[in-house]
């Protein structure tokens, strides 16, 4: 599924008005109407504080208003100002048309509601926000219309003050921020109001979100000839006498994604319980005499995992940056081979930093870099001329090119040692398989949320044993058998759900 800024969405918005006569009011309808259809399934017989602001989004939430009240639903809209744009102002008119219960903003009171409506301000807000009532919203039955009123559209950032929200109805693609800022969004409820569908599937939006249809599409796929030789061969090279797990781990989650072979270089004391052929260090670290078996084992294989727990020793980062001058297949790149980058690299290559190493490689603080992840990966990403994985909780993906893809599947488990190694070695495998640097890293990211969810631990399972969950979420998305996703779904125009949540 395509994603969007603020910027491309209202130029959706205009192609949608000029070249397809489609009027703006029609669109106002239809989004109200969805809201107002979300209410009635989940608050049949409840009484709703509808908050408007001036804009369209306010529009939004005067049309949902009205839809309530021809549902038999009771309501109390709080308008922010009298001053409505023009749109929004024909709605005001039809509420009050309607004898619909208006007032003040600042009469605004939480006590008497069983559910509230955020539509102060949408995608287009880009100024601090500092609004006594937003405080007030309770998180557990709050709706927000398009966004929470104060989540920047573009990065997911707080300006000032936001509203936290138990769902989040969009309409279009979903737009980044919303991905970024998934405590304040909640569930994010996709709605479709009529937008043409070449328009938002459209190649000129240069984001996608990985959806369980678009990781099953990416998904490499085995033949009935399938062989562990031709299902992609990754040497993992990665560990120390300080960190023998690391390279464990990045080789196991390589493996249980589906790498037909498993190589590891690293030293005697790794032990690995794989399928594997071990090519032992002479040392505990990587050393010049290292680099001619490494180049010569590359030529067997169809991608490398490079870095998890290798140590920051000098001679290290000499033979990490001739490694990856040398070499010419896919690569992952992670952990200590960060700090041995050549100057350029290839669009093949996928590093994987958290953001402190994001931040020593740009030399950006990370509070910072938290404040536009996209931006910051696509400058690293053009700096290598390369593929840059951002880790977080919405992992982001991005190409020199600007291309990017966003993985929301991540978990609270995965807060713990081992789980960046074990990422690697799941990138790695898919590289193995023919994905792109891009489609590998989104895939394996949401693979590996995926696993976590299964394990149904929210935390303390250690990274070993989420690995043995990834052989069902492989499984899951070959088969079709997706288990629910509890953070978004997507239904029709209507309002009505496409199925179970989570499912295409």
């Amino acid at each position: 599924m395509r994603i969007v800024n603020a910027q491309q969405m209202q130029e959706i918005d205009r192609r949608t008005s000029q070249d397809y006569s489609l009027d703006a009011q029609v669109l106002m309808e239809l989004a109200g109407r969805c809201v107002s259809n979300w209410l009635l399934t989940h608050c049949p017989e409840g009484r709703v504080a509808f908050l408007c602001g001036p804009g369209n989004n306010g529009g939004d939430g005067l049309v949902a208003a009205r839809a309530w009240v021809d549902q038999g639903g009771r309501t109390v809209v709080f308008l922010m100002t009298e001053d409505l744009k023009a749109d929004a102002l024909r709605n005001l008119q039809r509420a009050r048309a309607w004898g619909l219960d208006i007032r003040s903003l600042d009469e605004f009171q939480p006590e008497g509601f069983d559910w509230y409506v955020d539509s102060l301000f949408g995608t287009g807000l880009s100024r601090p926000l500092h609004l006594a009532p937003v405080a007030l919203l309770p998180a557990g039955r709050t709706v927000a219309v398009d966004i929470p009123s104060g989540v920047h559209a573009d990065t997911g950032q707080i300006l000032g003050q936001a509203v936290r929200a138990h769902t989040t109805i969009t309409f279009g693609p979903p737009k980044l921020g919303q991905l970024l800022a998934a405590e304040h969004c909640g569930q994010l409820v996709v709605e479709s109001i009529g937008f043409p569908r070449r328009q938002l599937e459209s190649d000129e939006w240069p984001g996608q979100w990985l959806t369980p249809r678009l990781a099953r599409q990416w998904l490499p796929v085995r033949g009935t000839t399938s062989h562990k030789r031709n299902t992609g061969k990754v040497l993992v090279v990665a560990g120390s006498a300080r960190y023998p797990g690391a390279g464990s781990l990045a080789a196991l989650g390589a493996l249980r994604s589906g790498a037909g072979l498993v190589f590891s270089y690293g030293p005697p004391c790794m032990r690995l319980p794989l399928e594997a052929i071990p090519l032992p260090a002479k040392e505990n670290f990587l050393v010049k005499a290292d680099l001619p078996a490494l180049l010569e084992h590359l030529q067997e294989v169809d991608a490398l995992c490079l870095g998890p727990g290798l140590g920051d020793q000098s001679e290290t980062r000499l033979v990490v940056r001739e490694l990856l001058e040398k070499n010419t297949l896919p690569a992952i790149v992670d952990a200590d081979a960060l700090r041995g980058l050549p100057e350029a690299l290839s669009p093949r290559v996928l590093l994987t930093p958290h953001a402190g190493e994001l931040g020593r490689l740009l030399r950006v603080k990370v509070t910072e870099l938290e404040k536009d992840r996209l931006r910051y990966a696509v400058q690293a990403a053009r700096n290598f001329n390369c593929t840059v994985l951002f880790k977080g909780a919405a992992t982001l993906v991005a190409t020199a090119g600007g291309r990017y893809a966003v993985a929301t599947e991540g978990t609270p488990l995965l807060a713990q040692g081992g789980s960046g190694d074990l990422l690697s070695g799941i990138c790695a495998a898919l590289l193995s398989q023919g994905l792109g640097a891009m489609e590998a890293g989104a895939l394996g990211a949401y693979l590996q949320g995926t696993a976590g969810r299964l394990s149904g631990v929210v935390a303390g399972l250690g990274a070993e044993a989420l690995a043995s969950w990834l052989p069902a979420a492989v499984t899951g998305l070959y088969q079709s058998e997706l288990p629910p996703v509890p953070k978004v779904y997507q239904s029709n125009k209507f309002g009505k759900s496409l199925g179970d949540p989570g499912r295409p």
